[in-house]
């Protein structure tokens, strides 16, 4: 444990394929489950009354990742979602526009410790800002991405 790097999760950052420069907030989501088919119930009962059991994989799920970034006068998250999402019956076209994104975490001297690459996202879901005349926070957006695969790479 002695040459291993603890990782903060205050130093980070969210890319994906020509989205870059921007300043992330929170990226949650980054789960992969294969659940068990069975695993945690009784499939029959046999004679002498004994049970049967068996855990089986299943296929893989992936969770939709929610990045929150500090909202700014660039566009590049939103149309990027607007690209994917044509609204009024115009052509969506998310499948040319599928990128890869990363979420990468640093460590106090800005090198990169660990990389989760998403394969395969586009955005289904963007979220403006609140806007509150008495806030003092900073406005910020959502965007949720859905993808093929979560590979920790480093």
């Amino acid at each position: 444990m002695a040459d291993e790097e603890l990782l903060v999760g205050c130093r980070f950052y969210f890319e994906a394929d020509g989205i870059t420069d921007k300043m992330i907030l929170e990226v949650s989501g980054l789960t992969s489950e294969n659940p068990s088919a069975g695993g945690d119930k009784v499939l029959g009962s046999g004679k002498q009354a004994k049970n049967l059991r068996q855990a089986a994989p299943t296929r893989v799920k992936f969770a939709p990742v929610m990045v929150k970034i500090v909202a700014t006068n660039n566009r590049d998250l939103y149309l990027w979602y607007e690209d994917c999402n044509k609204n009024e019956g115009g052509k969506s076209d998310w499948s040319s526009n599928r990128k890869t994104a990363s979420i990468v975490v640093y460590d106090q001297a800005a090198s990169e410790q660990a990389r989760w690459n998403l394969e395969n996202c586009y955005p289904t879901k963007y979220e403006g800002p609140k806007l509150e005349a008495g806030a003092n926070d900073v406005a910020n957006e959502t965007i949720t991405i859905v993808h093929e695969g979560i590979k920790r790479v480093k």
